[in-house]
């Protein structure tokens, strides 16, 4: 609650709320510093899946300073329209060097949460006036405007990014544009898709065979060793399943259900998703000169729990 109330004031990502806790205690893991925080994408989630788990009849919020944090976390991602932060990548603009803009992904979860929020009682079918949340309409509205314009991009340094999916489909559906939804789904399959699952973006380095695991950020000029390599991750292929069948295209959909089972991975008997897939390193000349003549290998992260859940559902 001080983090939320500072921020309000500071907007400075220091005092933003943090984005990984340890799992039996609650407590911060990593110091104010030492992480791209403040992702507004994760607070919203959050907000949005309380609203739509209390709609669904569960009881979790009880008490009213409960209700008055879920006020402030509303305030919180109120004006995500304008204030830059790390993204769902967390690790800011696109050549890594921390630092924050105004993310597409971001901007659309808030928009979903902030509807989701408004006029939404955290005691649910008990609750009275003084447990309704409010949403400023101007919010929801500049949220629209500002990611209306800003699709199929993701943030001024990032042409296009696969967490875009997360978006246009399953969880947000925060574009009512059918035409701007199918735009960005076909720049992110054109442009991201592989055999293996979509790139993050394109000239993305992370986890590469070839990348120095020493350093966080790049050079502009040193990108280019990434180019045709970038790690494919088999998640994106469970938010396209999940969007073609919200849409009603079965024919699609199973595409993609045949495409995600043939990338699980076997571990004590349990079919399991991998982070992403990755170009071996003695194949990465190869794989440049030839974009998708690789075999890939999956990295040692399985299952990457985000990837399951989503496949799961």
């Amino acid at each position: 609650a001080p983090k939320v109330e500072a921020f309000k004031y500071s907007q400075d990502p220091l005092d933003a709320l943090h984005a990984k806790y340890a799992t039996h205690t609650g407590d911060p893991v990593v110091g104010d510093d030492e992480w791209g925080h403040l992702q507004l994408d994760a607070t919203s989630l959050f907000l949005l899946m309380l609203a739509q788990m209390t709609a669904s009849g569960l009881r979790i919020i009880f008490t009213s300073d409960e209700v008055h944090f879920v006020q402030n976390l509303v305030h919180y991602i109120g004006r995500a329209y304008r204030t830059p932060d790390y993204g769902i990548w967390e690790r800011g603009n696109k050549i890594n060097h921390g630092i924050a803009e105004v993310n597409t992904s971001s901007v659309g979860m808030a928009k979903a949460a902030l509807e989701a929020m408004d006029g939404f009682n955290c005691f649910g079918a008990e609750g009275g006036e003084d447990t309704v949340i409010h949403v400023v309409p101007d919010e929801i509205a500049r949220a629209r405007i500002t990611l209306e314009s800003a699709l199929p991009s993701e943030s001024l340094s990032q042409e296009l990014d696969a967490a875009t999916l997360s978006v246009i489909g399953f969880p947000a559906f925060a574009v009512e544009d059918s035409e701007l939804v199918d735009l960005t789904l076909n720049e992110v399959v054109d442009k991201l898709a592989g055999n293996y699952g979509c790139k993050r973006f394109l000239r993305d380095g992370h986890q590469a065979a070839n990348e120095d695991p020493a350093r966080l950020h790049y050079e502009p000029e040193e990108m280019k060793q990434f180019e045709n390599i970038e790690c494919e991750w088999p998640l994106f292929f469970s938010y396209l399943l999940l969007h073609y069948l919200f849409t009603d295209q079965p024919a699609q959909a199973n595409i993609y259900r045949e495409k995600l089972q043939s990338l699980l991975v076997e571990q004590n008997g349990q079919l399991l998703l991998p982070e992403l897939y990755r170009v071996p390193l003695d194949k990465i000349a190869d794989e440049q000169e030839n974009p998708g003549s690789q075999e890939r290998e999956p990295n040692e992260n399985v299952p990457l729990v985000w990837a399951q859940s989503l496949y799961i559902l």
